[in-house]
């Protein structure tokens, strides 16, 4: 994800590095804490396949404990996403400023590749997301055995399968909220059994319980977006 303070830079810890700065770029998987400093955060989670990750990478001017940070365009970055969240955007316009942002020049990251057997687990993952398909089964469809997949997919999108599931169960609930859905429902409709279900793993994954993100989000000055 990226992540641009809007108020005054970031406080970050990651694999002994304390980092401040107003950007940051973090690889999937990367521990590590993050004090906003009082500062409104914007969090952009990118492509799960890297391709955004790929184009910002040069972009950022340092690379401390696995956080890549200091953005090219940072100021005039700041200044759009304060702009975007004191409005009320609606998605396409967000869209489109994202792609300005992520690819302004339209052109492919260099040495970047999609391995197709990869993609086509994300979208058997994503078709149904309440769904907990075997690992075997999806190496089934992609004609890989369990432990290829299993690297192949670390490798490529950089989590495990299990714990891109989660993630992706995150996001559908979080897009569910953003379009108005409240977050029990959002909740349900993603595949999560119960409220201690959910919890168990926003905490995990976000270190904070969903209700500090979700639940009331408006009222906690929280704007999300979602395409």
């Amino acid at each position: 994800m990226l992540l641009v303070g809007l108020d005054g830079p970031l406080q970050l810890q990651s694999a002994g590095a304390a980092i401040c700065s107003h950007s940051a770029l973090l690889p999937a998987g990367l521990e590590l804490e993050v004090d906003s400093q009082n500062s409104r955060v914007a969090i952009c989670y990118l492509d799960v396949f890297g391709e955004d990750f790929a184009l910002l990478a040069p972009r950022m001017a340092h690379i401390q404990g696995g956080v890549l940070h200091g953005l090219d365009s940072e100021t005039a970055s700041i200044e759009r996403f304060d702009q975007l969240h004191r409005q009320c955007a609606d998605p396409e316009q967000i869209q489109a400023w994202m792609e300005e942002l992520i690819n302004p020049h339209q052109c492919a990251p260099a040495g970047f590749a999609l391995d197709s057997r990869i993609v086509r687990v994300v979208e058997l993952i994503k078709a149904d997301v309440a769904c907990n398909q075997s690992i075997a089964y999806l190496a089934e469809q992609v004609g890989l055995s369990v432990p290829r997949l299993s690297q192949l997919f670390r490798q490529k999108i950089g989590i495990p399968i299990r714990r891109y599931r989660q993630w992706h169960r995150l996001f559908v609930t979080t897009v569910g909220v953003a379009r108005g859905m409240t977050l029990t429902d959002a909740a349900m409709v993603a595949g999560f059994t119960d409220s201690a279900h959910l919890t168990h793993t926003f905490r995990s994954i976000m270190g904070l319980k969903p209700s500090a993100v979700l639940a009331h989000a408006q009222a906690q000055r929280i704007r999300l977006f979602a395409a």
